[in-house]
């Protein structure tokens, strides 16, 4: 047998997601289905059954397993004999219940591939660098210790990939021994929970990767890098790079204009603050693929339709309203994905693209007939022999919120009728309550703006949405809104939101107690244990606020300072 696969992924019926494999309760059932397979199998996939407490010693009777991924289980510590195996080349062992990084390690002297956790309070060890035939490395990284500084010994590391998953501290500097590395071609870099926004050192990064001549893919994101994504220009052997959500100060794309060999660039996240592609692509020739989301541009640049490579173009998430005949010089496109923009009309040279294979053109504004010509079309190049896969649902999604967006950019440069840009606002914020943080309360009356808010806050029942209100464009009416947020269940996990300096005593007063008469979290009380609160107030406001919150959830008690 090649492959034992007894992975398990929990399913979620709240989205209509099913559970994918089996989960199994006792570790007897696993050892007997590995103890049926252990002389032949050459994989086994135990991912996420939690159920494993230790690893079964049967597994390390697997004497022709080349492939173990133990990732997820309930494991305390990974025992030696994993590493012993003769033939293992490739290891997925990301285990949050570990006490310690597995010194023996070393011993899996064959091992080509290694994605492991390195947990709280671990300290990166040395011996991950003792696997001389190691070529990928992934890490999760639950820690911001430095990396071991003896990474660059291993010298036929490829791909280096990092998931920064901690919540506190920067982004550790790579190691200054990969520098003049003979091997490395890739590294990626990213933080999944990018509201953290570590800062990341590209400068020191960049020097270190520009020295490694066989270095040519880069992905990075959720990182804050500041001025430093002008180092990027030295990347010029590049042929992929991917960014996605970074806070940048500055034009990421002054900063890739002269990596002319890139064959594929993406460019993702509303955080590079982008309002205009530049017309910089007539450098890029070798380009296959551009992708790029979640900035409200209007329109694409001319260069575009000279990349003759060209195989894949997504745009998504923006303001764009057309797409010119030019379309049709792309002769090697195979994939267009302009999707969730504003586009009214598809050029019809787009079908008359010989290679074309996806048109994802969903979440636009094109009115009914115009989709039904399109369907008509495809389907009679069907019946010719070509099959194009047809994307094309939900038009109209989010216009709204997409308009006023697009209203902003054209607002920068020129007077604002403020009653229409309300309606603007109202319209977006109707259709969707999180379009509060596209609203420039600038161009608003102080009354409208809080109409707005409240409208957003009341929409959701979530305070979480005063993180994008801007308390001082308010005024007096700030009050009123913080009441709307008071009101939200979750108040007591968003309280922090509310900006007391912004409030008379009277009214934070008002807005504590409206909290704690819908506060669900027992933690509620802690918003107000604060030495701030104690200067402010005297103790009969401090016990009548923990009286009410206590009246409505006992559990609150246990935090009230006696």
């Amino acid at each position: 047998m090649e492959e034992l696969d007894l992975h398990f992924v929990r399913g979620d019926p709240d989205f209509g997601i099913a559970s994918e494999g089996k989960f199994i309760s006792d570790i007897s059932e696993i050892i007997s289905f590995v103890s049926k397979v252990k002389d032949t199998v050459k994989s086994i996939n135990l991912n996420n059954q939690a159920a494993i407490k230790e690893i079964p010693e049967v597994i390390g009777e697997c004497k022709q397993i080349e492939k173990l991924n133990i990732s997820h289980t309930g494991i305390t510590e990974i025992p030696d004999f994993i590493f012993t195996l003769p033939n293992l080349q490739n290891l997925s062992c990301c285990c949050s219940e570990v006490h310690e990084f597995p010194i023996g390690v070393f011993k899996a002297q064959k091992l080509k591939r290694l994605h492991i956790r390195i947990n709280k309070d671990w300290k990166m060890p040395k011996e991950i660098a003792a696997m001389p035939d190691l070529e990928t490395l992934l890490l999760d990284l639950y820690t911001s210790s430095d990396m071991p500084n003896n990474l660059g010994v291993l010298k036929k590391l490829k791909q280096l990939i990092i998931a920064a998953k901690y919540t506190e501290g920067d982004v550790p500097d790579l190691p200054s021994s990969l520098a003049k590395h003979p091997s490395l071609k890739e590294l990626s870099y990213i933080d999944p929970f990018y509201r953290y926004r570590k800062n990341f050192n590209m400068d020191t990064a960049v020097k270190t990767l520009s020295s490694c001549h066989e270095f040519n893919t880069l992905k990075l994101s959720g990182f804050s890098v500041g001025k430093g994504h002008k180092a990027l220009s030295a990347l010029k052997n590049l042929k992929k790079l991917a960014l996605s959500h970074l806070l940048v100060d500055g034009d990421i794309f002054a900063s890739v204009k002269d990596l002319h060999q890139l064959e594929v660039l993406g460019i993702w996240g509303s955080e590079f603050r982008i309002n205009t592609i530049p017309d910089i692509f007539s450098n890029m020739q070798d380009l296959q693929e551009f992708s790029f989301a979640g900035n409200i541009v209007t329109q694409l640049p001319p260069s575009i339709y000279t990349l003759s490579k060209l195989k894949t173009l997504a745009i998504g998430s923006t303001g764009v309203t057309s797409i010119d005949d030019k379309i049709g010089d792309l002769q090697n496109l195979e994939k267009l994905h302009v999707y969730d923009c504003l586009l009214e009309k598809l050029p019809d040279s787009v079908l008359k693209l010989p290679n074309l294979k996806t048109l994802n053109i969903e979440e636009n504004v094109f009115k009914e007939a115009d989709i039904n010509q399109i369907k008509a079309k495809v389907n009679s190049l069907k019946q010719e022999g070509k099959k194009i896969e047809l994307i094309c649902g939900d038009q109209g999604y989010r216009q709204m919120v997409k308009k006023l967006r697009v209203f902003n950019i054209k607002a920068a440069d020129a007077p604002v009728d403020k009653e229409l840009y309300n309606k603007f606002c109202q319209n977006a914020v109707k259709e969707s309550p999180h379009a509060i943080k596209y609203v420039n309360a600038r161009n608003l009356h102080k009354k409208h703006y809080a109409e707005i808010c409240m409208q957003a806050i009341r929409r959701t029942g979530s305070a979480a949405l005063l993180n994008f209100v801007t308390g001082e464009a308010l005024g007096r009416h700030y009050f009123p809104v913080c009441m709307e947020g008071a009101r939200s269940p979750e108040i007591g996990d968003t309280f922090n939101l509310i900006r007391d300096d912004l409030l008379s005593d009277n009214e934070y007063v008002q807005v504590c107690i409206e909290a704690a008469l819908h506060n669900k979290s027992a933690d509620f009380i802690n918003n107000i244990n604060t030495e701030a609160f104690q200067k402010r107030f005297k103790r009969d406001i401090y016990e009548r606020i923990c009286w009410v919150a206590a009246l409505h959830n006992p559990n609150t008690i246990s935090k009230i300072k006696r």
